[in-house]
């Protein structure tokens, strides 16, 4: 009996050692748990745990120092670096040079002018003079056969490799410090136009986490160690699928008609669960407007926390394009789904309203599953508004001008996460002083729309801690190109407004590079480029906020009941003949 007794307490012993042992990795910040956490359905809906905020560094013009001068919209975004040093290899270009306990969540670039991208980008890990990583800054991060794809991608795949986007999700955690620098004998100083020196664009996002965060670092084997955990992650993006899925313990189908001005109820629910999935479908072959007219609404727990617009809250903006992110899905039939998890605590409410002139039919479905609610449990948010006809000012060279402003995507009080956005606009940008264009015209210069960088300012910042490099940069393509394209994390249904008056939509949602907020979050975009133009401009938001929070932007059935507009021609075209 006593042996028996000493067995059983060493069996306890060991169950917690191995306890301990379990959380203590659990507690580790490395290339899989950031890997696992990329994959996980619910992590997003509960404020961190494990404090960080997501912090950024790009190649913005530094000579933009503050909202209240006139250099706030300077443009000089390229070959703007953190520092320069000269090394034994010849002069770095310090990209990024953190000095506290981190992890890089995602890094996109561009370039121009000769030899684009085939510099040397290194990375220096916690002070260690040899890099971790030393390869063309091109093939590690847009073009990384060893990572695959989707988590380094080189986007559109229409478009020719030098003038893409190119991303790496790939996170590379540091325990004490992270150095980026970039190699070149083409880059040369001066205005790189006038050198013809080679051009570099970049976005850097990343974790700053507490001191005595316990941190695994990237080494130049992480990528080895961890193959197959990336392929996994690889392909669970790829198929939409998420870790740890919840069985579905109910179905709500509805098939309505709604005729102008009525709003009905498609679901509720009064016991404490999440929606899983949201599918639908407007009843039309084509619908355009209707996708604007049909207005989503969701309560939880008393509160209503989703306003929006049917297709731009599935990021088809208002026209059926076929695209899937990790968190919404357009079908060439017309299907829309929306996987983000929305729980709430004791109940929750969907309406669809019709604001519209016409009887609109819709048909869908709303998938349940449990969830537990606790402490950090967060509510899912969506705000939409449009900016009808916003004047775009008239920028003189890359140094702003009269009439170039910031536009607010929205502007949050509480504790949450942002986790994503969607812009459908209408480019009506015609070169100064005409008043028509015809299609035989063919593309004007500088037609683009979205030259602005985004501001995002966290916690009361004075000066945003994110600062980008333009709006398709932080839509994370390049060079205004118009090709479609879709990827877990980014897409572009429709470009046609991007080069020529028409109509486009972009889409970010966010994996590692979430946004943690603990009193506020504002998000500014710049909105200028080289004409004097009129937009149809609508942000909608995505995030996840503890009950309470607040958002500066209200229902907006004004923007709503605006005509779509798809036909630049029917706006400005005018025939030959009567020229």
């Amino acid at each position: 009996m006593k042996n028996l007794k000493i067995k059983i307490v060493l069996l306890l012993v060991s169950f917690s050692v191995l306890s301990c042992i379990q959380a203590q990795k659990k507690s580790i910040v490395s290339v899989e748990s950031l890997l696992n956490e990329m994959t996980s359905r619910e992590q997003i809906t509960r404020f961190p745990k494990q404090a960080f905020l997501t912090k950024h560094v790009s190649s913005y013009d530094r000579s933009s120092t503050s909202p209240s001068e006139k250099n706030w919209f300077h443009n000089w975004d390229m070959n703007q670096w953190e520092g320069v040093e000269d090394t034994k290899n010849g002069k770095e270009y310090v990209l990024m040079n953190e000095k506290s306990p981190g992890a890089i969540t995602h890094f996109w670039m561009t370039g121009s002018g000769e030899n684009r991208g085939q510099g040397t980008l290194r990375i220096y890990i916690d002070g260690n003079e040899k890099p971790v990583i030393s390869q063309t800054i091109r093939s590690f991060i847009g073009e990384n056969k060893e990572v695959g794809y989707p988590m380094s991608c080189s986007v559109s795949p229409e478009t020719i490799a030098d003038e893409r986007g190119h991303n790496l999700y790939l996170p590379i955690p540091y325990a004490k410090s992270c150095k980026i620098t970039y190699q070149s004998d083409l880059v040369k100083d001066g205005n790189p136009w006038e050198t013809r020196s080679e051009i570099l664009y970049y976005n850097i996002d990343y974790r700053e986490y507490a001191e005595g965060t316990r941190i695994e670092s990237f080494n130049k084997n992480s990528i080895t160690q961890n193959k197959s955990i990336i392929q996994a992650t690889n392909q669970m993006l790829l198929d939409g699928r998420f870790s740890q899925e919840k069985k579905l313990n109910e179905l709500d189908n509805f098939q309505i008609k709604l005729a102008p001005g009525e709003e009905l109820l498609v679901s509720k629910k009064d016991v404490g669960a999440a929606i899983q999935q949201l599918n639908m479908r407007i009843q039309e072959d084509n619908p355009t407007q209707s996708l604007r007219s049909i207005i989503i609404k969701c309560t939880f727990d008393d509160q209503q926390t989703v306003w929006a617009p049917l297709g731009d809250f599935f990021g088809a903006g208002y026209r059926i394009d076929a695209f899937e992110t990790r968190y919404n899905k357009v079908s060439v039939d017309g299907n829309l789904k929306s996987k983000w998890l929305m729980p709430f605590k004791k109940s929750c409410k969907i309406t669809l309203e019709n604001i519209g002139e016409t009887t609109i039919g819709v048909n869908g479905s709303l998938k349940y599953s449990s969830y537990k609610w606790n402490k950090n449990a967060m509510h899912f948010y969506t705000s939409w508004h449009q900016y009808t006809k916003v004047n775009t000012g008239v920028p003189k060279n890359m140094l702003g001008g009269e009439g170039v402003r910031d536009v607010n995507f929205v502007t949050l009080k509480g504790k949450g996460v942002y986790v994503g956005d969607v812009l459908t606009l209408f480019n009506d940008n015609l070169p100064i002083g005409k008043t028509s264009w015809t299609k035989e015209e063919g593309t004007f210069n500088y037609c683009w729309w979205g030259e602005g960088d985004e501001k995002i300012y966290i916690d009361g910042e004075q000066f945003p801690s994110h600062f980008g490099t333009g709006t398709e940069d932080y839509y994370n393509y390049a060079w205004c190109k118009a090709e479609k394209f879709s990827h877990p994390f980014i897409a572009q249904p429709s470009g046609g407004g991007n080069m020529t008056p028409g109509y486009t939509v972009n889409t970010r949602v966010r994996a590692l590079d979430v946004l943690p907020f603990n009193t506020s979050l504002k998000f500014d975009m710049e909105l200028w480029h080289w004409n004097k133009a009129s937009i149809n401009y609508a942000p909608t938001t995505f995030y996840y906020m503890m009950p309470g929070g607040e958002s500066n932007i209200k229902p907006d059935y004004k923007g709503a009941k605006e005509e779509v507009l798809l036909d630049f021609e029917k706006l400005h075209t005018v025939d030959p003949k009567d020229q």
